[in-house]
């Protein structure tokens, strides 16, 4: 009675061994199957059980610069080779160690599921094939892969080139846009000076500045005993607090002084109509001071 519950224990556990490695992988150099779980697989690695019998010896690193250092010796059909790899779990009951593989290592897998027959004649040199549920998906090349990562990143790359060569484009029109002005406001300059003239001046009331009084210079293209006065271009601002006004970009000539003070409503001037300055070209005009407390025309 009892061999016969020792026979039927181990060929129970022998299905059950079989089925839970029923899946194979093949790596890089090492054109043998290995009997393994596949638990994980993703772009970066192989994530899968390795059963003890086909394990003939391990060693771990500890290596914090480097993703796989550990490796792990594998038998089968009567060959040994080494895997490189990042050993994730040993366990000792039924004896296994679940690794992780650079996917780049992995030439061929297969995975056995439920109620599934396995393709005895698959191309393992050639395609990574997987079925889920009783469908079969596109197969997987490594070498593939590795020139899909290789064009993303060159993609990647072209893109960080062509967003640099944007940048250095566009700064160079910023200092092109800039040059550009900073000339014409020199032409604008040296136009303004080889023309035109400037009026500076100030506006009293009873001996102190006076602020927000309206300003005018007219230009006389007339004036004197024998013609009539005549009135040409004008310009007009307003005091500052301290009583100042300036006018730039001026005609020479000849001009007439017209003000009017906080609360006034019409314009007011001296008496007689001929010129209070006299403006030159690239020269500023100093008027004297104008108390606009005494009385005049209006």
């Amino acid at each position: 009675m009892t061999y016969k519950f020792i026979c039927i224990s181990l060929i129970v556990l022998l299905t059950i061994c079989t089925k839970l490695y029923a899946d194979t992988l093949r790596v890089e150099d090492f054109n043998e199957e290995i009997n393994v779980k596949i638990l994980e697989m993703n772009e970066e690695y192989v994530k899968a059980i390795v059963p003890e019998k086909v394990i003939g010896s391990i060693s771990i690193k500890s290596e914090p610069d480097q993703k796989y250092s550990d490796t792990v010796f594998i038998k089968a059909n009567g060959k040994k080779r080494m895997i490189i790899c990042k050993i994730k779990k040993i366990t000792k009951k039924p004896g296994s160690v679940t690794i992780q593989i650079p996917r780049e290592k992995v030439v061929a897998i297969q995975i056995e599921f439920p109620g599934s027959e396995q393709d005895s004649e698959s191309d393992w040199g050639d395609i990574l094939s997987t079925r889920e549920k009783g469908r079969e998906h596109v197969p997987v090349d490594a070498e593939r892969l590795k020139e899909k990562i290789k064009e993303e990143l060159m993609s990647e790359l072209k893109k960080k080139h062509n967003r640099k060569d944007a940048e250095i484009e566009e700064k160079i029109k910023d200092e092109l846009t800039v040059e550009f002005e900073r000339k014409q406001q020199i032409k604008e300059d040296m136009f303004e000076a080889e023309n035109y003239g400037k009026v500076s001046g100030r506006m009293l009331n009873k001996g102190k500045p006076l602020p927000g009084c309206q300003v005018k210079i007219t230009l006389l293209e007339k004036w004197g005993l024998f013609g009539k006065p005549r009135e040409g271009k004008w310009f007009e601002a307003i005091t500052d607090e301290k009583g100042h006004y300036f006018f730039e970009k001026v005609p020479p000539g000849g001009y007439k002084l017209y003000w009017k003070p906080p609360g006034e409503s019409s314009w007011i001037r001296s008496i007689k109509m001929e010129p209070d300055f006299f403006v030159e070209i690239g020269e500023t005009s100093s008027v004297f001071d104008r108390e606009t407390n005494i009385r005049t025309i209006n």
